[in-house]
């Protein structure tokens, strides 16, 4: 009785101080002030680095995954809103496979498919959280045209607050 009843307070013990030691490094990470170097890939498999963004807009990036709530919120709110973002260019990562970033688009994205400001793209060497260090998911950067950070949104961002960044000049 009382060798379980150690091992279950043991248990409990390391199961609370990973919650503390996890609370404690969210609360020390914070997003990266200029865009960093990167390789990630288009749905179609080809190279996509830093040097292929755009210089003479303002940079929207969006890490996003497949299967969060907030994140098919989110993009649906921004491709219903996307008439209104001026001078921007929208950059959509994902860690998950592409038939699912696909399927992702076509339901959630799908006011974001085709058009000629969004490009949706692939982290298939899992860049993107040591170099941009998001704080959750969807993390949303807006960078200016010196590709320094302007604003982060994180999860529960308002679409109108994020076009109003956006469009400041």
């Amino acid at each position: 009785m009382f060798k379980s009843s150690f091992i279950i307070r043991l248990f409990f013990g390391f199961v609370l101080s990973g919650l503390i030691l996890v609370q404690e490094l969210s609360a020390q990470v914070t997003p990266v002030n200029k865009i960093p170097e990167f390789t990630f890939s288009t749905l179609n498999g080809q190279s996509f680095t830093r040097n292929e963004l755009k210089k003479n807009k303002k940079l929207v990036i969006v890490f996003f995954d497949i299967t969060c709530d907030h994140c098919q919120i989110e993009l649906a709110a921004i491709g219903d809103h996307i008439n209104e973002f001026k001078n921007a260019e929208f950059y959509l990562v994902s860690l998950n496979q592409v038939a699912g970033i696909r399927t992702f688009m076509s339901t959630y994205g799908r006011k974001l498919n085709g058009r000629s400001n969004v490009t949706v793209l692939r982290d298939f060497q899992n860049q993107f959280i040591t170099r941009f260090t998001p704080v959750q998911y969807p993390a949303l950067y807006v960078f200016g045209q010196d590709f320094r950070l302007i604003k982060y949104f994180g999860q529960n961002s308002n679409v109108k607050e994020i076009i109003s960044t956006v469009n400041k000049i």
